[in-house]
């Protein structure tokens, strides 16, 4: 069978065009953001504002965890340094989920004193990073009490660490919090809830000190740092100063570096409701804020320049233009000693009161080794039955997920499948109302390859996108069309060659079919990460930050591919068939449109709950290109069986989360509690 030819055989430049799409949604989404910024001129218009801000903020990260209990913190050890001293300290932000943090103790400080909260960015290493000791050592220099906190996934805080044989399941502290964060969106939240979380649980532990005054608390960090302080900025009222560093900037400036972030730092709905970075410093006005910058950083420092802008504007309305302050490093991407300075004499200022004097100098970190707050550098050593991000979100799934009851009679089957049309779009972020849009299908070539017929068509799935599929004629009169939907689309059909010459000898007319951004119409690499962070990844994250998902665009343009077919004289009865992340698709399309005939999903996952309830599941085949942010909040795979009741379905080897085969019975056996299977229909399992 014959394939496409590059740039859909010349006719259309497609390489770019999902990220034009999201871009120009989300250009188009961050505008009306600024229109309705521009409204506010009044302290009251911004309190709304920021009181609407925050909410969305609390609902994209699933909230905050209820029922901490008590911190249980210990000492494990003091380390006696010139002028200051270093406790090691472990406590607990939840009950069993153990946080490593260092408290750096002035000698000579007048108490109560102020206290900085160190937030760290992604280094492996996490506290004992050399930048950040550096930081930490010239604040309690300068008198202020420092807790350095370890952030899930970094330093002695591993979550996927093997205490058998010492060894990291996954090695990089970014890798994992992507890994253990796509299962937080699955259920409908983010792993950020944890970050913010224990360093609140830090401000709670620090207002047991009887040395530091609670109400002169700070925070800052850099890179990820500096996003876990801007969340903390928004969300924690006891803070009264804050200094993020190498991060903030614009969320327009930064979707146009094509650069993909891991998953704490994605908030769904962003791009729409907020926040962007403004809002991160606007949300603690009046309070004192200097933003540190990098003036050669990946952030853009154009972002950094027009964030900053916009939020003096609302510290105006509070006559607090003086709380609010730039400094730009002459650096890339570090925490490095002009911004250690600027952030000091900016504490010193705002928490001391005292004159911003201090000059940095050359520091010596100490040991990784010597700062450890166990004894073997892992908390999963020391409590190796511990909570993990992991246990957390598996154990908060099973009171959050939807409620199912058994349906009763036809009326109430019948109710079920209306209700799961309306949910899944709304969901999965699909327009259905766009199905009435003109496609201008085009055949670009037709002849015989291989003895068969073939026609090679493009058309558009919505203003803007092109799909393309091609159309393999059997050698007889065609029974039924089939669209055919592989992993990797028509680049597949070399390889699928067997599998489709049998449909075609049993008399399938068959459509392999291109959704966007696969095949035919795959996107140009929009950065240089390899998996988990790739081209894929990035445009998924952008179309959550919108509130729609590259599954429910790939979903609708299978039912444009339905549409485009039922449009063809020659074509009557059609099914579909999907395999890999191209069952997904057609599961989904399959529950919207009742006018495939017959259905087959090959390596379909069985249960998102599965996928959340699994620790090492299989992230080759599951990702956030088959997947939607809060899908459990609403339903899950069997939830939508009664929608293909009455037509020949067929599941080809169902798979678990690790990716392994799954037995029928696990689904069938739900499906049955919940009567999701009439009298006269069952699908066959293969």
């Amino acid at each position: 069978m014959k394939t496409f030819a590059s740039h859909v055989n010349g006719f259309y430049d497609v390489d770019d065009q999902l990220a034009h799409l999201l871009r120009a949604a989300t250009e188009s989404a961050l505008a009306r953001q600024l229109d309705h910024k521009a409204t506010l001129t009044t302290v009251a218009a911004f309190e709304t504002h920021r009181t609407r801000v925050r909410e969305h903020f609390l609902a994209a990260i699933g909230g905050l965890p209820e029922g901490s209990g008590p911190l249980n913190a210990r000492c494990t050890g003091v380390i006696e340094c010139a002028g200051y001293r270093i406790e090691k300290l472990i406590y607990e932000s939840l009950p069993g989920f153990f946080v490593t943090a260092l408290l750096y103790v002035p000698a000579y400080a007048a108490t109560p004193a102020p206290a900085v909260l160190f937030v760290h960015g992604h280094h492996d290493v996490g506290k004992a990073a050399p930048e950040y000791q550096a930081v930490c050592i010239d604040l309690v220099r300068n008198g202020f009490f420092v807790l350095a906190v370890d952030p899930p996934g970094q330093g002695e805080r591993k979550q996927y660490y093997d205490p058998a044989s010492r060894t990291l399941h996954i090695p990089h502290c970014t890798d994992e919090h992507t890994y253990c964060g796509m299962q937080f969106v699955i259920r409908g939240a983010s792993l950020a809830r944890h970050f913010v979380w224990d360093v609140m649980r830090g401000i709670d532990y620090l207002e047991t000190r009887a040395e530091v005054d609670a109400t002169r608390i700070g925070i800052t960090g850099n890179s990820g740092g500096g996003t876990q302080t801007s969340f903390l900025m928004m969300v924690e009222p006891r803070l009264a100063a804050a200094v993020p560093c190498t991060f903030i900037m614009t969320l327009a400036s930064y979707a146009k570096t094509g650069q993909p972030q891991d998953s704490e730092q994605i908030v769904r709905g962003c791009f729409v409701d907020g926040p962007d970075h403004d809002d991160y410093l606007t949300l603690m006005a009046p309070k004192p804020v200097l933003v540190g910058a990098a003036a050669y950083d990946f952030f853009p420092i154009e972002g950094t320049l027009e964030a900053i802008q916009r939020a003096k504007q609302i510290y105006h309305l509070y006559s607090a233009a003086d709380k609010i302050d730039l400094t730009v490093a002459p650096t890339g991407h570090t925490y490095g000693p002009q911004l250690r300075e600027a952030a000091v004499n900016w504490f010193r200022v705002h928490l001391q009161g005292t004159v911003p004097t201090f000059r940095t100098s050359a520091v010596e970190p100490l040991p990784e080794a010597t700062l450890w707050c166990t004894p073997n550098g892992q908390v999963l050593e020391q409590f190796p039955h511990s909570q993990t991000v992991f246990s957390l979100n598996r154990d908060w799934l099973a009171p959050t997920i939807v409620q199912r009851t058994p349906l009763g009679d036809q009326t109430v089957f019948t109710t079920h499948v209306r209700r799961m049309r309306q949910t899944v779009p709304a969901v999965l972020g699909i327009d259905l109302s766009q199905r009435a849009a003109p496609i201008h299908p085009r055949i670009v070539w037709q002849g015989e390859a291989e003895g068969y017929q073939c026609e090679q068509i493009f058309f558009f799935s919505e203003p803007g996108i092109v799909v393309t599929g091609v159309l393999i004629h059997p050698p007889g009169e065609a029974r039924q069309t089939d669209i055919v939907l592989f992993e990797n689309g028509t680049s597949d059909i070399p390889q699928q060659n067997a599998r489709l010459q049998e449909l075609l000898a049993a008399g399938h007319r068959l459509f392999v079919f291109d959704p966007r951004g696969i095949g035919a119409v795959r996107s140009r690499a929009v950065n240089n990460h390899a998996a988990p962070h790739d081209t894929e990844y990035k445009l998924g994250c952008d179309a959550m930050m919108l509130k729609r998902s590259t599954l429910g665009m790939r979903v609708f343009d299978v039912l444009r591919a339905f549409d485009y077919l039922r449009s063809r004289p020659d074509v009557g009865s059609i099914g579909l068939a999907g395999s890999d992340s191209g069952a997904f698709f057609a599961y989904f399309a399959a529950a919207l449109e009742e006018g495939f005939c017959a259905l087959t999903f090959e390596n379909l996952l069985y249960a998102y709950q599965d996928w959340v309830e699994t620790k090492f599941y299989d992230d080759r085949r599951y990702t956030l290109k088959v997947a939607a942010w809060g899908i459990l909040q609403h339903f899950d795979l069997v939830d939508l069986l009664p929608c293909l009741a009455g037509r020949p379905c067929t599941f080809v080897k169902l798979r678990n989360a690790k990716g392994e085969l799954q037995s029928s019975e696990s689904l069938l056996t739900l499906a049955a509690e919940l009567n999701y299977l009439p009298d006269s229909w069952r699908p066959q399992f293969l």
